[in-house]
């Protein structure tokens, strides 16, 4: 868990950068957000082996720090949930809001602390999310809660190197990366998973020398840095199910 003080400056960090987005969507500068259809449908590629078409008519989703819009806006299947700490915010910025779909249940709260009863959802997607929370070990339990018996989670996760994690645990600490609270590796989240009662069904892991050298590559100095001292992140996926 980290500090109440520290998960706040992260989400000041996340405010500010939804605000520049927004004002890049108003000027025109930026697209319309496609990431989130992309996410949407890598998502559905990975759960196709864990649910079928019968299953997702009546499936009931819940997205966990979903952002403005969120992955659930680009599933044409079941009823449809988010929670994110910074939805008042989302809501009240008009170039934000109108992008989403309105079918979609959009509520403010934290994963935390989930406003829904037990054993209430078959999907929870928990993606580029967990290692922004304030407690990372009470978003999974509250998760296991709320899901159903036979409820899958599909989880992604920024990932680093051992070397990484240690030297961006040491960047966190000191707010060098203001939005990152907690760190993660593959050997520590596949660890952390299994420890808050969830089984791994299915994983995969991108490939860390591509994205070291997409970081290298980039316009970006600060990309180019993370790249040349091994700071560049991977992702870690897992479609996961409670332990019964």
């Amino acid at each position: 868990m980290v500090t109440r003080q520290r998960w706040q400056y992260a989400q000041k960090y996340e405010k500010l950068y939804w605000r520049e987005v927004a004002e890049r969507l108003v000027t025109g500068s930026s697209g319309q957000l496609s990431w989130y259809a992309w996410k949407a449908g890598e998502m559905e590629k990975r759960l196709v082996a864990h649910l079928n078409e019968q299953k997702k008519k009546s499936a009931k989703i819940l997205e966990i720090g979903s952002g403005p819009i969120g992955i659930v806006s680009f599933l044409k299947w079941g009823k449809r949930y988010t929670i994110d700490p910074l939805e008042d915010f989302y809501k009240s910025n008009p170039a934000l809001s109108k992008l989403r779909d309105p079918a979609v249940n959009y509520g403010q709260g934290t994963g935390e602390k989930l406003p829904f009863e037990n054993n209430n959802f078959s999907l929870v997607i928990l993606d580029n999310v967990l290692d922004h929370v304030n407690e990372a070990s009470g978003v999974l339990r509250e998760i296991n809660r709320v899901l159903a018996n036979d409820g899958l989670l599909y989880l992604a996760v920024n990932v680093h190197t051992k070397w990484g994690g240690f030297f961006h645990s040491i960047l966190s600490k000191l707010r060098i990366d203001k939005g990152h609270p907690y760190t993660f590796t593959v050997e520590s989240i596949r660890s952390f998973v299994h420890a808050h009662q969830f089984n791994i069904q299915s994983k995969s892991i991108n490939d860390y020398y591509q994205a070291r050298e997409q970081d290298i590559k980039s316009h970006s100095f600060k990309n180019k840095v993370k790249g040349y001292i091994g700071l560049s992140e991977f992702i870690y996926y897992a479609v996961c199910s409670k332990k019964i």
